[in-house]
């Protein structure tokens, strides 16, 4: 019977149950000797009359402390108290691989991590004469510190098994013809061993690639609805090809699993090491990763490494000549992962989607780390390695000069320009939230300064911007991701209606810089580009393919749907896909979900829970009870108010019209939202306007609303009386100015001195007596306090020593909290009456999605809000050369 909290056995003290296994029982203790937690593995009294079991068990302890890896659960002891035998083993804090793989795939690049680290401890224990024999997802812990692999509990040492060992398997809890209950274990047994015959080390890499297999696909590689049928399916059938499930997943890894899986153990990939090595040479992300497995009869273990890399210089040669040799080349495809510890951005109003230069040579993106926050990363695709570019925080749109040595971005309200040897930052002018640009051979950039504008034409070399395009008003409400075609005279654009994201008049336009030209091309859910004949837009996730004559700006041919699916954003009309004459695609496949992710978090930084399915999320906000969340979303071009229940673990969308609703907050008695919202069709700032509706939906109310400026809510006093106000243009999400003003919207706006603009998110402290700001003009992004209006001399104060946004007021207004750029959530003490600064202490890192209002505090201070960035499963970076090749004829 299971043992009490309290038992004792030998110097270890049973605190609570952990698990049962058909190999024993598992409970939380604590050493008292040493004063740590420790597991304990305890051989069920019923089976320790059986000499063969016992027997096992203690090869169990042999095997595991023999090992010493950082991927191998580590053995303390090994005891018997009087009928009770016990291992004791490291406490490991985390989830199962099995737990993790009941919510579906493995992103790419957290396959080949644990794959490997699998491999690598499989490696080290078959180099030490011991097959683990049950390898399995439920025997795979993943832990902060990476995965580990447990339960040797069927580990034998090589050599002293005896055929027909494997049908008296303790972890077999029932017949092998029983019906309707299948084992997990039956699932990851080789054919060697179901067939009573002699295994070895080669039956763990049969697990271990399908392991893989399902970790890559979400699927298990072999199913039945009976014990009987699941083992002919092992015996006799091949799974489906991993990359028909994902299509993302790289050739390699689908040729490696299909070695881990033949049938034979003598055709089967031979040693862990090779397996290991073959996971490091696909994850690092070059042509290599289209090239098959060798497949090994004997180890070779010396060699492989020369092997990989004669190889992978091979391929890279052939890539380089698939290149240059153009239309006689064959299709190739090349996955580009995300730097490592940094997270693609291509979807939202805060993307860079991927661009390949003029000469299909480099790819540049926009991606977020915590080290220096979003930038644009280039990736020479002759490197292994992306670089992020100095100077281009912030950055997004990215889009290249014709001659492949400059870059063109939006970043602080500007268009800039970066060149690419020298990494010198140009300011070109003004554009406060840029939607694409477009560069001619002559020196033209034409691009969409704001998400409500026509297009406007510049001098790469800076000046005064000129009209390029006019709005259609009563269709139009914004043009935007232009695409110069070859003359340079003539372009490409989408034509949008934010509100009638569905009408005919989103569509994609042809126009001229001399004004005589601008009609339409194609009714279209995103934008298009030309190159090598055609012109490639998305249409329902198809990549489509249009015979296009660029000098008559007509099509030539009906459109031909690609084999590609590709991802798209309809918040903002852009497909993540670029293409050049040099006969190289980039782009990012379906699948996965990306975005941002609405999470509770403790102030350790442990996850509560997560809130909302990952989405395009920006504003977030606590209700002051601490029971609601209310958040914002686009669905659509335009946002909307969400409230989320955490008791109910509901949400609710409380707006559901065409106009932009933006950064809702409760009032402290939680009655109320007040929100920002387009209630104009100017397109000019003084559109938005601060509104107010209960709490449970209903029509809102104009409360404050200017004419030449948007004005937006940013905090509620704690008496409910005052709302603290941003001036400016909404969509830069910066303010001009921070005022406060009589929450029914009765007076006039009290500014507060600031001293500068490029005003970021700010808070009003709890006796309303001070109000805590960020600042990111001049370089650096700090965290000031100042007085409120009417209640000091103006004097503020620099709270952040080292970069900080988003602040919030702690219990009493005797802390501040704020996220400095490298991640980092920090707590700063306050004096009384004085506000001076403490030391910065460290609470947690996160990775927050850039935004206006991405973190919120609870008013004890115990618990956060945060919306961080999220790509569970996301797609990565897929290059094709020579696509011409490959697109369907007519």
């Amino acid at each position: 019977m299971p043992l009490a909290s309290g038992t004792q056995l030998g110097p270890y003290e049973i605190t609570s149950p952990l698990g049962a296994g058909g190999m024993g029982e598992v409970y939380r203790a604590k050493d008292t000797r040493l004063g740590r937690e420790v597991a304990i593995k305890v051989l069920p009294q019923h089976l320790s009359s059986n000499p063969e079991i016992r027997a096992r068990f203690e090869r169990e302890a042999k095997a595991v402390s023999s090992l010493n890896h950082p991927n191998v659960c580590t053995l303390h002891d090994v005891g018997r108290q009087g009928d009770t035998d016990y291992l004791v083993m490291e406490l490991i804090e985390g989830e199962t691989l099995a737990q993790r793989l009941a919510k579906g795939a493995l992103p790419l690049a957290d396959v080949l991590r644990i794959g490997g680290q699998i491999a690598d401890a499989l490696d080290r224990a078959h180099r030490a004469g011991v097959s683990h024999r049950d390898l399995k997802p439920g025997n795979v812990m993943l832990t902060k510190s990476g995965a580990k692999l447990m339960d040797f509990g069927l580990a034998r040492a090589t050599g002293l098994g005896r055929p027909g060992e494997m049908t008296s398997s303790p972890t077999v809890a029932a017949p092998l013809t029983a019906e309707g209950t299948i084992l997990g274990t039956f699932q990851y047994m080789a054919p060697e061993q179901l067939e009573g015959r002699e295994s070895d080390a080669r039956a763990d890499l049969w697990a271990f690639g399908c392991v893989l297999y399902e970790m890559a696909t979400g699927k298990r590689a072999f199913e039945g609805a009976t014990q009987a049928s699941l083992i002919s399916a092992i015996m006799r059938d091949a799974p489906r090809p991993a990359a028909e499930l994902m299509p993302t997943t790289p050739p390699a890894l689908d040729h490696l699993i299909r070695m881990c899986l033949v049938k034979d153990p003598d055709e089967r990939i031979q040693t862990a090491h090779d397996v290991r090595l073959q996971l490091r040479w696909i994850g690092e992300g070059s042509s290599a990763g289209a090239a098959p497995v060798a497949t090994m009869k004997r180890p070779r273990i010396a060699w492989t490494g020369w092997i990989v890399g004669a190889l992978g210089v091979a391929l890279a040669l052939f890539a380089l000549l698939a290149l240059r040799h153009g239309d006689d080349a064959r299709v190739m495809r090349t996955i580009v992962t995300p730097p490592e510890g940094a997270l693609f951005l291509f979807g939202g109003d805060n993307a860079g989607p991927p661009v390949i230069s003029p000469d299909g040579k480099r790819v540049a993106f926009v991606a977020v780390d915590d080290r220096g926050g979003a930038s644009i990363w280039l990736r020479d695709l002759a490197s292994l390695k992306a670089e992020p570019i100095p100077g281009t925080e912030s950055a997004t749109y990215p889009f290249w000069s014709p001659d492949g040595h400059s870059l063109g971005f939006f970043a602080d309200l500007k268009l800039k320009r970066v060149d690419i040897d020298t990494r010198q930052v140009m300011a070109i002018c003004p554009a406060p939230g840029g939607r694409g640009g477009t560069w001619s051979a002559s020196g033209v950039i034409v691009f969409s300064p704001d998400y409500r504008t026509a297009l406007q034409q510049v001098s790469a070399m800076g000046g005064t911007p000129q009209p390029a395009t006019t709005l259609a008003s009563s269709k139009q409400t914004t043009h935007r991701w232009p695409h110069f075609l070859p003359d340079g005279k003539h372009l490409l654009y989408y034509a949008g209606n934010h509100d009638d994201v569905g009408g005919q008049e989103n569509s994609v336009w042809v126009a001229s810089l001399d004004g005589k030209e601008n009609r339409t091309l194609v009714p279209c859910a995103t934008d298009a580009q030309y190159a090598g004949g055609y012109l490639f837009y998305v249409q329902d996730s198809v990549l489509i393919a249009r015979p296009f004559d660029p000098r008559k700006a007509e099509f030539t041919g009906e459109p031909r749907p690609t084999a590609d699916r590709v991802q798209f954003d309809p918040s903002t009309w852009k497909a993540n896909v670029s293409v050049t004459e040099k006969g190289v695609l980039v782009y990012q496949p379906t699948g996965g979900t990306q975005g941002s992710e609405i999470q509770i978090r403790d102030r350790s930084g442990k996850l509560l829970r997560k809130v909302a399915e990952v989405g395009n999320h920006f504003a977030v906000r606590l209700s002051h009870d601490g029971k609601r969340i209310a958040y914002s979303s686009q669905l659509t071009p335009s946002g909307d108010i969400f409230v989320y229940d955490i008791e109910r673990g509901a949400a609710r969308r409380l707006t559901t019209g065409d106009e932009d609703e933006d950064v809702p907050l409760f009032s402290p008695d939680g009655r109320w939202i007040a929100y920002t919202k387009n209630v104009a069709t100017t397109h000019q700032p003084g559109d938005y306007a601060v509104m107010v509706m209960a709490s449970d939906g209903g029509p809102g109310r104009t409360v404050l609303k200017a004419d030449k400026e948007d004005l937006w809510p940013v905090d509620w006093s704690a008496d409910g009386r005052k709302l603290l106000v941003g001036s400016g243009n909404w969509n830069t999400t910066l303010a001009d100015r921070l005022g406060v003003a009589s929450a029914d919207g009765t007076g006039s706006i009290q500014w507060l001195d600031t001293g500068t603009k490029n005003l970021s998110f700010a808070r009003i402290s709890h006796d309303g007596r001070f109000i805590a700001y960020g600042v990111v003009s001049g370089g650096q992004p700090q965290v000031f306090i100042a007085p409120a209006p009417g209640t000091g001399d103006g004097s503020r104060i620099q709270i952040s020593p080292h970069g900080g946004v988003l602040p919030q007021w702690g219990p009493g207004d005797r802390e501040l909290v704020y996220w400095r750029s490298d991640g980092t959530i920090v707590s700063v003490p306050l004096a009384a009456r004085s506000m001076q600064p403490g030391a910065e202490t460290p609470l947690f890192r996160v990775l927050l999605r850039p935004g206006y209002s991405t973190l919120d505090m609870a008013a004890d201070g115990a618990t956060f809000v945060v919306n961080t960035l999220a790509s569970e499963g996301a797609a990565p970076i897929v290059v094709v050369s020579n696509w011409t090749q490959e697109l369907p004829k007519p």
